[in-house]
């Protein structure tokens, strides 16, 4: 470490300075002279001080160097138990009465995210991201993390995951904003998740084509449990998750009525995740005679070998798909995808947006309006094309 000193001069620099400057380090390389500021010895980064020696700007880029790198080895240092680190933060957060809001297996699922989003050491840091204050986290910060999350299992042959990057994201933004409303956060704090934009994710779960709908028809005709639940999925929009339990006590004047959730089993990535709020639509024709046609349980429409309700969404997605490969349709189609399905082929068929938020269960109209844009660009295109047609015909 070299010291600038009041009245003392560098014979290889001729420096003349009014104070004494601690923590600077003096490189001469062909005959450049170079000036750093390293604060600690150990994970301390130089930074490089660009103005010329003595001026006033020189001494505004040493204090604001030496600021940034002990700004940056208090977080380094914040131990495992400190009250401002994001481990505590989020402590408090599965605490409070807004947490509890959650349904039991979206908080499952977000507990399941927490563990790795705390455990996370993305390229360059030293500590662990749940040890690190979180009152000093900026958007710099975030980003890394975002990376972290995108590249962590990609692979020359395997590409990132958009979408767990994004949730990681936004399960930290809902923790930050819930600190800041709350007051638990002091006042100077903003959420640094705040205009970090999203990763672009895939199209997701294939829909599937009118081709393969009527593939897996012929092969599996009324009466056979595999077109039941082909029925249910595709003629109530229901997830996996729901449709599996849905049964005659749902069923009430020809009307389905049932609370969807979303938890570890479902399908994640491809909608957004929200509470959900009631579905309530009617039974329509092809679901009564697939219902009507087919052995049940007493309570529950689908069953397994066995004749018992199947355990869990997971199981129920396992045997669906391992009879829709023997119609021969190809990997991309999986339940889900009927899903989707029924939300475009409402959205063709011009129900608005509220009305096919009601009927799939979404709180946000983001879902929708996707649904509904394509669904109106399309009519669009083919209107268009159609006048194009009838004005070369008049010619």
């Amino acid at each position: 470490m070299n010291v600038c000193q009041l009245k003392v001069k560098n014979k290889n620099f001729g420096i003349k300075m009014d104070a004494k400057l601690k923590y600077l380090n003096f490189i001469k390389i062909d005959n450049y002279k170079y000036v750093y500021v390293r604060r600690y010895r150990r994970n301390c980064k130089a930074i490089k001080i660009n103005a010329p020696i003595g001026s006033t700007d020189f001494l505004i880029e040493y204090s604001a160097a030496i600021a940034k790198q002990e700004r940056i080895a208090n977080v380094q240092k914040a131990p495992k138990d400190s009250h401002d680190t994001l481990n505590w933060l989020y402590d408090k957060y599965v605490k409070s009465p807004e947490w509890k809001e959650y349904a039991p297996k979206t908080q499952e699922t977000k507990k399941g995210r927490k563990k790795y989003i705390l455990s996370a050491k993305p390229r360059g840091q030293t500590l662990e991201f749940g040890e690190q204050d979180y009152t000093l986290l900026g958007r710099t910060q975030m980003y890394q993390l975002r990376a972290y999350a995108f590249e962590v299992n990609a692979s020359d042959t395997k590409d990132g995951e958009s979408g767990k990057a994004n949730n990681w994201m936004k399960d930290l933004s809902a923790l930050f904003k819930w600190a800041i409303r709350s007051g638990i956060a002091p006042d100077h704090f903003s959420n640094p998740c705040t205009g970090l934009g999203k990763l672009k994710e895939g199209s997701g779960y294939h829909t599937w084509t009118e081709q393969e709908l009527k593939q897996f028809e012929d092969y599996w005709p009324l009466g056979t449990m595999p077109r039941l639940a082909y029925e249910i999925l595709y003629n109530t929009g229901a997830r996996v998750s729901d449709a599996y339990l849905l049964g005659k006590m749902h069923e009430k004047s020809n009307i389905l009525t049932w609370k969807p959730f979303k938890g570890k089993d479902e399908y994640k990535n491809d909608e957004e995740e929200d509470e959900a709020l009631e579905v309530s639509i009617p039974i329509r024709p092809e679901l009564r005679k697939g219902i009507d046609a087919t052995p049940s349980g007493n309570l529950v429409y689908c069953a397994n070998s066995h004749g018992t309700p199947f355990q869990s969404a997971k199981g129920f997605s396992q045997w669906f798909v391992e009879k829709k490969n023997k119609a021969g349709l190809p990997k991309k189609c999986v339940p889900h995808g009927l899903r989707k399905c029924a939300a475009k082929r409402l959205a063709e068929a011009g129900v608005g947006e509220y009305m096919l938020m009601s009927i799939m269960g979404w709180t946000n109209p983001t879902q929708a309006k996707k649904y509904i844009e394509k669904a109106s660009r399309a009519k669009m295109a083919k209107l268009g094309m159609d006048m194009l047609s009838g004005e070369q015909n008049k010619d």
